[in-house]
């Protein structure tokens, strides 16, 4: 038997949906096809006697738009929907580019405002950020000394030995050699 990895199993599916995917994208184009067929047959039993426009090879039914109607009752024959005129289809679709002309220019108006208010606010921003005083420099850093340290970096900077601050200053040794450390890098920067 034939043995198939994750792979090929992969790519089997993935063809298959593309064939399945092409299967239903043709069934859905045909049933639109017949529909606009059986749409034209009703129109000539119904008394239309012109034969649909040609288009290439194809006969195309004659273009009509719906206007809103009040539904119908469902009983007895309904009648046909009414035809508008090239000239009337150009005049709602005019009447629709002014509604979105005037609808685009309010929309405008509204954001050159908003500019105009976002640039007074920005101009009393700056306004005031000049009017404000200069704050004074900052002053430098300077390392908090306390006195019983101090004591002990004026020994370590005089070059005596850790035990010996230790023993004067009243702090661990640990704490002068930190200090001694101190005072070097200090001395030698």
């Amino acid at each position: 038997m034939m043995e198939v990895g994750v792979r090929e199993g992969v790519w089997a599916l993935v063809a298959l949906l593309t064939i399945y995917l092409a299967v239903t994208l043709f069934r859905l184009s045909v049933p639109a096809r017949s529909a606009r067929w059986a749409k034209a047959g009703k129109a000539r039993k119904g008394g239309e006697d012109a034969a649909p426009e040609r288009i290439g090879d194809e006969a195309a039914p004659p273009q009509t738009v719906l206007v809103d109607a009040p539904p119908q009752p469902a009983a007895g024959p309904q009648p046909e929907a009414p035809r508008l005129s090239p000239h009337a289809l150009n005049e709602l679709e005019l009447q629709q580019l002014h509604r979105d002309v005037v609808q685009l220019r309010s929309e405008q108006d509204f954001l050159r405002s908003e500019l105009v208010a976002m640039r007074l606010d920005m101009n009393e921003l700056q306004a005031a950020r000049e009017r404000a005083p200069v704050p004074p420099p900052q002053p430098q850093y300077v390392r908090p000394e306390s006195p019983q340290h101090s004591e002990a970096m004026l020994l370590a900077g005089r070059g005596i030995a850790a035990a010996q601050i230790a023993e004067h200053c009243g702090i661990s040794v640990a704490e002068a050699e930190l200090v001694c450390a101190l005072a070097r890098a200090e001395g030698g920067a």
